[in-house]
């Protein structure tokens, strides 16, 4: 038996939410700056190894999935290039896979239409959301054994509105918590506080587990957000200490012990 299918959540390496680093929305961006542009890190590889993580951690909780049916929710952004890329990490160790995007083709990033092109390519149709019928979306997320949660990341700071938000209220209807992993934050939480949205349109995916890549967000380590957040994991994506270091954020020890952590209360 192979390290990665002997792991579990349980036996991940632990920090304390009072000790774990964390990144705020602008600090993770300027993070990105600074692993791409002063350090050489290209984008591409760290959101391969976000991908590779959330599969990863996909399985810590799920287990075996082989056989098992896998849906994606991808936004327009990076999360969504996240969700999609793992995908096929998850074929690969057997399972089912689906994905779903908020957008066309067109209209995606150049990483995240990477990963959509790679899907289709190999036979797995990702289909525009604002295509499907609110009775049909919720029946296929119902129907589905794990779903990933990859539509709005930590650069989204209002309340879901449009696409994203229908179908966070069409997850929440399909009861998809206990079966749902976010990418990085649930959809929909302000990553530096945590809050809900004050709109009534607006909704708040909630979450088995939430993956939370290169550092934690300060909004997932608030007492209010915790119901949506689930179990907090921190996954190493490539940032190396020395970009973190320039924001004053010490994360040398962080991943010591092992490139996912779990951040217990």
């Amino acid at each position: 038996m192979s390290p990665e299918k002997e792991r579990t959540l349980r036996s991940l390496p632990t920090i304390s939410a009072r000790k774990v680093p964390t990144a705020t929305s602008t600090q993770m961006a300027e993070l990105d700056r600074i692993a791409s542009d002063g350090l050489g890190i290209p984008l591409d590889t760290l959101m391969e190894n976000a991908s590779r993580q959330i599969a990863a951690a996909v399985r810590l909780v799920f287990g075996d999935v082989a056989g098992k049916d896998v849906v994606a929710l991808a936004g327009k952004g990076n999360n969504g290039g996240d969700a999609l890329g793992a995908l096929p990490y998850l074929r690969d160790a057997g399972a089912v896979v689906d994905a779903f995007c908020v957008a066309s083709r067109d209209e995606l990033s150049v990483l995240e239409g990477i990963r959509h092109d790679a899907l289709t390519k190999s036979g797995v149709a990702v289909r525009e959301t604002p295509k499907v019928d609110d009775q049909s979306m919720v029946r296929r997320i119902a129907s589905a054994d794990i779903l990933i949660d990859g539509l709005l990341g930590y650069g989204a700071l209002k309340p879901a509105r449009g696409e994203p938000a229908r179908l966070i209220l069409l997850a929440m209807a399909a009861d998809s918590p206990r079966k749902t992993i976010a990418v990085d934050i649930p959809s929909g939480l302000h990553p530096d506080t945590g809050t809900r949205p004050l709109e009534p349109q607006g909704g708040v995916m909630h979450a088995a587990l939430t993956v939370t890549l290169g550092a934690a967000k300060p909004g997932l380590l608030v007492k209010g957000a915790r119901i949506a957040v689930g179990e907090l994991v921190v996954a190493d994506i490539g940032i190396p200490p020395e970009a973190f270091a320039r924001l004053r954020i010490d994360t040398r020890s962080l991943f010591a012990r092992g490139d996912l952590v779990r951040v217990t209360s």
